[in-house]
């Protein structure tokens, strides 16, 4: 079965960038699969003023809208370009949408897809959360500069929890194609079942992978830099890591090491919650 894999962009009020429309397509020619971006057509709700005032809200609006649909045009036909050169299957959808319910209808069209791609960046971390909190799907997400590689190497942050295995079986497509795993614990951050590492081990071996592992301690630095620096010392393509976190009055309060890796991303990271 030919993989799927799912592109939300976004267009207002900041448009996703041409690296992420890149990185979407060359991962998915490594990765032989198809490429659907959803690309929302933002609709601003009417805005009745309190008071009397001299700014043109009407104006404001359709402004607005327009610079929406604008940035969808160019998103979409800029991918066409790319996938064309790299000879992906692309579809693109766009899509009208209130502006409050972009991140919350991203989040829903890609519960049909293997995997969604973004790319990590403080403005569009509601995006972000709303994908991997609400699709229920693995979400691929790279780092703002361009990526564009094969992925053969694989690190995993393992700390023998339930969202890492999660996060494992999510990656199972891309795991498919590696020929190498690394898997990395930090020491000092939390107890590390070694049995249980010792079981994972000898059940990606028997898949048919190399498998080192690896200890590092954080000394007080943030375990996701900690992690990332040895993932790519070892010259992994990717981390594959858990995800924490939950709503708390629709907020979400994430765990440490899912909060850097959002925003402070080094490398590309299959994240899973």
């Amino acid at each position: 079965m030919k993989a799927q894999f799912h592109l939300p962009l976004a267009t207002y009020p900041d448009a996703s960038s041409f690296s992420l429309l890149q990185n979407a397509v060359a991962v998915s020619h490594h990765q032989k699969a198809d490429l659907t971006a959803s690309i929302p057509l933002v609709r601003m709700e009417p805005v009745q003023p309190r008071f009397p005032s001299f700014i043109d809200l009407e104006k404001k609006r359709a402004e607005a809208e327009r610079f929406s649909n604008d940035n969808g045009t160019v998103l979409g036909q800029t991918l066409r370009d790319y996938a064309k050169k790299a000879e992906v299957e692309v579809e693109i959808q766009p899509f009208d949408t209130s502006e409050p319910f972009v991140a919350q209808t991203l989040a829903e069209l890609s519960r049909a897809y293997d995997l969604s791609i973004l790319e990590a960046s403080e403005l569009m971390r509601p995006l972000i959360e709303s994908v991997l909190f609400e699709s229920g799907r693995p979400l691929l997400l790279f780092p703002s500069d361009n990526f564009c590689g094969r992925i053969d190497a694989v690190a995993v942050a393992w700390d023998g929890g339930a969202t890492v295995a999660r996060a494992l079986t999510g990656a199972r497509l891309l795991l498919e194609q590696a020929s190498r795993v690394v898997l990395i614990s930090v020491t000092d951050d939390k107890q590390i079942d070694e049995r249980s590492r010792d079981h994972l081990v000898a059940a990606l071996r028997k898949a048919g992978l190399a498998v080192d592992v690896t200890a590092v301690q954080a000394n007080g630095d943030s375990p996701a830099s900690v992690i990332q620096a040895a993932a790519l010392e070892r010259k992994a393509d990717l981390l594959v890591a858990g995800a924490f976190g939950h709503s708390r009055l629709r907020e979400f309060v994430l765990g440490g090491v899912t909060r850097s890796l959002l925003t402070r991303l080094e490398m590309p990271a299959l994240l899973c919650h």
